[in-house]
């Protein structure tokens, strides 16, 4: 009846008039649009890349993989996990998490990791890595409330992440992620990636091991976290290896604080290492340093291999806490490594093994990044 009141009339003598255009709508009149935040979408139908247009931009492709982790986290049906078991305790099945890459049968998945030499970026699949530890971590820790907020959850380090075999654009992978280890607040996370055609659980192509910290969103401190119960053989031997590892990380930590109260000659005896090891590697570039025309053909001063880059952090790269992304910034890493690898060979390297990182403070969005060096 409003309608009819506030434009019926104009829109019937319009249409009166013969080859006379449709009246317009007034905005009384026109349906208001109902906009839904991402929260609510509890699914993500990957078939949008091949329906429509607008889904097959860069944009859409780049945060395909990134979406469907993202989306467990707030999934509150099937793929929701399980609640904890009764004795306050979690399986490393409950946050189990698996991905597959369809770059066989998706040119828009497929366009997303290809570089430019036509291979893998690596960069891409470490931020994948680090986004699929993050949901595992984010499965593990909830209580299966919904009215509870969960804790905050940050990456603390990356390390032992190694490539057994070159991956290829030609090859469908899954990827896979369990909890191997918890501390009081910490979780270890292993990540696999494996082929499709042959899954080989002990041998993947590619495997990462990242610690998660659970906080207190009043940032009081640590929050506690579900122990893990392994259930297979497998889980009992990672589970002890990490633990083992850990134990070890915990009294190099207690030496460092003993020398540094005075009451330990730890940090003397790996000085007096170290300035051993730097001397043997820095004896053949002293001759070149002083007496240029005596060098050998073909060395280069690591100080010349340097690189520099800096970069903004936007809001497309927060994580839960409000801050940068920590796979963004592994990514970032990465391919200034890559970078200056690439200067300094003449040739595309190739990532075989990336050492401990460890994330020491967190960086705010807005913030300028500065990277310094990238050397050989």
């Amino acid at each position: 009846e409003d309608q009819k009141r506030c434009c019926g009339s104009s829109a019937g003598s319009a249409a009166s008039r013969p080859g006379a255009r449709p009246a317009r709508r007034r905005e009384c009149c026109r349906p208001k649009r109902i906009r839904s935040t991402w929260p609510a979408r509890r699914s993500i139908d990957r078939s949008d890349l091949h329906t429509n247009p607008r889904a097959r931009s860069p944009t859409a492709r780049a945060q395909v993989m990134t979406q469907e982790l993202w989306a467990l986290r707030v999934d509150e049906g099937h793929k929701a996990p399980p609640p904890p078991n009764t004795d306050g305790t979690r399986f490393p099945s409950h946050a189990r998490v698996a991905l597959r890459y369809d770059l066989t049968r998706d040119p828009g998945l497929r366009a997303r990791y290809e570089s430019a030499f036509g291979t893998v970026r690596m960069g891409v699949l470490l931020e994948d890595m680090d986004a699929i530890a993050g949901s595992v971590a984010w499965r593990h820790v909830d209580d299966a409330d919904p009215t509870t907020d969960p804790p905050i959850l940050v990456t603390a380090s990356v390390e032992e992440i190694a490539v057994r075999e070159s991956l290829s654009l030609q090859k469908d992978y899954a990827l896979t992620s369990q909890v191997v280890y918890t501390g009081s607040s910490s979780l270890v996370i292993a990540v696999e990636l494996s082929p499709v055609d042959d899954i080989r659980a002990n041998d993947p192509v590619l495997s990462g091991v990242f610690t998660y910290v659970a906080r207190k969103r009043d940032g009081s401190g640590a929050e506690r976290v579900y122990p893990l119960v392994p259930e297979t053989p497998d889980e009992r031997r990672r589970y002890d290896d990490v633990k083992k590892k850990q134990d070890a990380l915990k009294e190099l930590r207690a030496k460092k604080q003993q020398h540094k109260a005075g009451t330990s000659s730890f940090s003397a005896e790996a000085a007096s290492e170290d300035a051993e090891r730097i001397d043997a590697l820095i004896k053949a570039s002293r001759v070149a340093r002083d007496f240029p025309g005596q060098a050998d053909v073909g060395q280069v001063e690591m100080g010349r291999t340097a690189l520099r880059n800096a970069f903004m952090v936007h809001p497309q790269e927060r994580n839960t806490a409000g801050n940068m992304f920590g796979g963004s910034l592994i990514r970032r890493a990465l391919e200034l490594a890559f970078a200056t690898a690439f200067q300094f060979g003449g040739d595309e390297p190739r990532m075989v093994a990336l050492d401990r990182v460890d994330f020491h403070r967190p960086v705010t969005i807005g913030s300028l990044l500065a990277r310094r060096r990238g050397r050989t």
